[in-house]
This record gives C-alpha cells, structure tokens and sequence, in this order.
C-alpha cells in the first residue's frame, strides 16, 4: 500500500510539472504568432500571415487586439475589406485606444470607396496617436481627392510629406491634384521629386508627361489630362500604437523534454497497474 501511495504521488508531481510548464508556454504562443505574423505582412506575404493571426486568435480571442489588427491588415493586402472592417472593429473593441486599428480601418473603408468614412476613421487614428500624422493625413488627402476636392487635398499632402518624404507615391499623388487644379508646373515637380526616389515609377512619369503636355499645349485645343495615380497605400506595420504591452514573445519550450516527462509519467503509471 505505502508503495503504491508513492507511485500515484509521484505520478501527481510528474503531471502537476507537466500542467505548470505548458500553461505559460500556450498563452506566450499567440503572441509569438501574432508578431510572426507582422513580420510576413511586411515581407507582403499576406496569406502565410494570415494563417498566423487566426491561429494566434484561437488561443487567445478576447485578449490579443493585436492579432485581430494583424488579421486586418492581411486581410487589406489581399484586397477583402469588408473581412477586414471586422478584425478592425474587434480590435478596437478590445482596445478603444489603439490608433494603428482606426488606420487600417480606414484603409479599408477607402478600398471600399467610403471615403468619407475612411477620412473619419484617418482622424481618429490621429486624435488616439499623432504619431500617426504622416499616414492620417497621407489617407486624409488620397481621400478628398477621391472625392473630387483637389484644393483641400493638397495641403495634406504636403502635411504628410513634410512628416515623411521618402515615399514616390504620395508625390506622385500630389502631382495629380495640382494638374487637377490647373498648376501644371507644380505638378511637374511632385512628379520629379517622386521619381526622384523612383525612377522607374510608371504613373509618375504618365502625370508628368501629361502636365507637360499641357503647358506646351502639344495638341492644340485640347487639355491632356494626367493618369491618375490613385491606389491604396502600401500595408505597413512599422508603427505601432502606445497599447499594453503584448504576450511575451518567447518561444515555446522544446517538445523533447515533454516527451521525457510524459514518457516517465507513463512508466510511473504502467507500474503501478502492474502492482
């Protein structure tokens, strides 16, 4: 009897270690997943990120608005907004605060061509983070000109990309609005300064060919207008808002030590049947 006492006591002590160990090691996972799955949005690899977020959002779906933004963003480079207001609305409901959500939500909105939505969404995420300016007012203004008001979208431009002018794109993009108010020549130099960063940029070199057009007026009686140069912004997750710290990112413990204690705990077990 006094043997079999200590067979199952220690068989309680092999699986208590066993519970203990495997607990943290779950709940750090999703995180880890989660982050993995920000590392593959930027590499542009939207899917393989994709699965990562779910699976960080089957182990922990109410508490990881992290994974929820994650899988919205994904799911705007894959081009499916509507799934993507969803994860958006997730979450800022498990996080009202958190600026990088009302961003992309707002990039979703604009991908659904609610632009007047999508320019509330840009100034909450600017209200909640101003670190958020350059991609606020970059939305904001790819927004109203979306929306036919080149005069109010051009001082936004030059709002972001006095924040930030490394990017072709929104040059390129403020080349279009100044040739849509008639100011070809200042159009002309968005143009080249976007190409500057990119020469090869297509829709630049188009705007700036067309706005050249039209001061040389190359065909008599006629306005060439420029090719728009309208598209979403690239995803990116290199800001991150001010929110709780996410799960710790450690790895997993190895599986070969469980095995070892599950294997002992089976021995320990097997011999207590055989007493």
């Amino acid at each position: 009897m006094k043997s079999r006492l200590l067979q199952r006591i220690a068989l309680f002590s092999i699986l208590t270690m066993i519970a203990t160990f495997c607990a943290p090691a779950m709940a750090q996972s999703a995180g880890t997943l989660a982050l993995t799955g920000d590392e593959l949005v930027d590499e542009g690899k939207y899917e393989e990120a994709l699965s990562y977020y779910e699976q960080a959002i089957a182990l922990e779906p109410s508490k990881l608005p992290l994974a929820w933004a994650g899988k919205g963003v994904a799911l705007n480079g894959l081009g499916r907004y509507e799934e993507a207001l969803v994860a958006f609305d997730k979450a800022i409901a498990l996080n009202p605060s958190y600026a990088k959500a009302y961003y992309q939500r707002g990039e979703a909105l604009y991908g659904l061509k609610r632009y007047k939505d999508a320019i509330t969404a840009y100034d909450t995420a600017l209200a909640v983070n101003p670190q958020y300016g350059y991609y606020a007012y970059y939305g904001k203004a790819k927004s109203l000109a979306a929306l036919g008001d080149y005069t109010a979208a051009i001082p936004l431009y030059e709002k972001a990309l006095g924040l930030e002018p490394r990017y072709a794109e929104p040059w390129a993009m403020k080349g279009d609005a100044l040739a849509a108010t008639g100011d070809y020549q200042g159009a002309i130099t968005a143009y080249e300064q976007s190409l500057s960063i990119e020469p090869n940029y297509i829709l630049a070199i188009k705007g700036r060919d067309a706005a050249a057009a039209n001061i040389t007026r190359a065909a008599p009686g006629t306005m060439v207008s420029p090719m728009p140069t309208i598209t979403t912004a690239p995803v990116t997750t290199a800001i991150q808002t001010q929110t709780t710290a996410p799960p710790t990112t450690a790895q997993g413990i190895p599986l070969s030590p469980w095995l070892g204690m599950i294997g002992i705990a089976a021995a320990v077990y097997l011999s207590m049947r055989k007493t």
